[in-house]
């Protein structure tokens, strides 16, 4: 497989060739072996990645897109991380889709860890020079590979183990940086979170079970709650509310409908969202239909969460001895009472 006449992927046979990532793609000419080349562009993937990036955003907003087929998350919990590796891992088996993932310091460990390690692992950063040490250099594709394995560098580890003074004097002091930052497993590039828009919904009524057609209003009016209570909880869970709402639709004709709705006030409600799409909603049977709420901002929960007050400290069972009044035993509804004062209130 090529991309932007690069060579991307090839078939585990061609290793046996001696066949890398670093070959240009006329090289499958000199081989005596019956060759299929197929050009791709990533670009039309991106409709495919879309559900799995929407996934990835119910655990944090903080995402960074390589290619469609692979990006970056970073969490701020680590138990909301070990859930998300559980859930990715169940959606993974569930629709029978193939995925690797690894976690480290950087990206490039993160990478490197799920391409080189079977089951996903995690490097602590402590153990990130050991691990470096045993992945070969090859991983990284560098234009010096060939110079820096006649040094006699095999891993990338070696690499961060030259001084940058060898490096510099032998590849300059702009290359010396960069290779000493790969062989330490640090991004030449900053992680780069993408800035969330909007977020959507969509339905194809013409393959739904027992319909299979266009629908009207009120055929629709089910399924538009379920995409409406979908689309406000992921507005929840991210702390957003949205202040504009748009209705795109495909009618039974093959004509296209679009509406847009300002809202004066910001919402994260199923049952405004709901009436607001039903209210554009045009009289002709839907074949597709699609709700896109943009430009969000700050629930008012998330901002008032900072000015919370703190309750009154609660007496611990030693300061409730000096409180206490031995030998009395309260009636049964004043111990209930009690009772549901203390978890209540």
């Amino acid at each position: 497989l090529t991309h932007n006449r690069e060579i991307w992927d090839f078939s585990p046979e061609l290793k046996g060739h001696g066949f890398t990532n670093q070959r240009k793609p006329q090289a499958v000419f000199h081989l005596d072996k019956p060759m299929l080349t197929l050009p791709i562009t990533l670009s039309d993937f991106t409709s495919c990645a879309e559900n799995w990036h929407e996934f990835s955003y119910q655990y944090t907003e903080e995402l960074e897109i390589e290619y469609p087929h692979a990006w970056y998350l970073r969490f701020k919990e680590p138990t909301i991380f070990e859930q998300f590796i559980i859930d990715f891992s169940t959606k993974l088996r569930e629709e029978k889709w193939g995925g690797i993932w690894g976690a480290g310091q950087s990206k490039l460990v993160a990478k490197l860890a799920a391409h080189n390690l079977k089951d996903g692992e995690i490097i602590p950063p402590g153990q990130t020079k050991d691990f470096l040490s045993q992945i070969p250099l090859r991983r990284l594709p560098l234009p010096e590979l060939e110079t820096l394995e006649k040094l006699g560098i095999k891993t990338i580890g070696e690499l961060g183990d030259i001084p940058f003074v060898e490096l510099g004097n032998q590849f300059g002091q702009k290359t010396a940086a960069l290779l000493q930052k790969f062989g330490c497993g640090e991004d030449i590039v900053p992680f780069q979170p993408r800035q969330i828009q909007e977020y959507s919904w969509t339905l194809d009524c013409t393959t739904l079970d027992g319909f299979l057609r266009p629908l009207v209003s009120h055929e629709l009016k089910p399924y538009l709650q379920q995409g409406m209570e979908k689309l406000a909880s992921t507005l929840k869970d991210q702390h957003k509310v949205a202040g504009q709402i748009k209705l795109e639709t495909h009618l039974a004709e093959g004509k296209c409908f679009e509406e847009k709705r300002q809202l004066k006030e910001a919402i994260d409600d199923p049952k405004a969202l709901t009436r607001m799409v039903e209210s554009l909603l045009p009289q002709d049977p839907i074949a597709q239909i699609g709700v896109v709420v943009s430009k969000l901002e700050a629930s008012p929960l998330a901002q008032l969460t900072m000015f919370w007050e703190p309750q009154d400290p609660k007496l611990n069972d030693e300061e409730l001895i000096n409180y206490a009044q031995i030998g009395i035993e309260l009636p049964r509804r004043e111990r209930l009472l009690m009772l549901w004062e203390e978890c209540f209130t």
